[in-house]
């Protein structure tokens, strides 16, 4: 009879470790924030995927994919090179790129510091593994951000390899 009650509590534990491994992230102070963002700029939050933190120093601006991330930030980089930036993933609808890409919904990566959002990054939601740069926020490109793009890439070689 005893064995039998472990053998239940045993399968209880299994079950509820397993049920919370399937649900979303919880949003903490800065997915908040970023959530409120989005929905501010006209975003569906379609879900949450959690968040993380990232560092970048200076001859990180030259590689990929900081310096794709950076390219589509309308803030530069420089104030915010060594620290720790947040990183809260969503998934969103009623974004440009849903469309472009006739898959729906859009991926975006909000990009926070000391509770202040900096920029963010989109890319479409897609099953199948993508190539290339990331959008801005809005779904724009680095191209389209910059548009003498071969001039402001050579300004960002020079000031960032010194």
């Amino acid at each position: 009879m005893m064995w039998k009650r472990i053998g239940i509590l045993l399968c209880v534990f299994f079950l509820a470790a397993c049920s919370n491994a399937s649900e979303e992230p919880t949003l903490g102070e800065d997915a908040l924030l970023a959530k409120r963002y989005l929905e501010e700029k006209g975003y569906e939050i379609v879900s949450y995927k959690g968040g993380d933190t990232s560092r970048f120093e200076k001859e990180d601006l030259l590689d990929s994919p900081v310096r794709d991330t950076w390219s589509v930030q309308t803030t530069p980089p420089d104030d915010y090179i060594g620290r720790d930036i947040k990183r809260e993933h969503f998934v969103v609808r009623n974004h440009l790129l849903d469309d472009q890409y006739e898959l729906g919904q859009t991926n975006v990566l909000v990009l926070i510091d000391d509770g202040d959002i900096i920029g963010g990054t989109s890319f479409p939601d897609s099953k199948e593994p993508l190539m290339g740069a990331p959008y801005s926020l809005d779904g724009k490109t680095a191209e389209e951000l910059h548009p003498d793009y071969w001039t402001w890439r050579e300004q960002w070689e020079t000031k960032y390899s010194e």
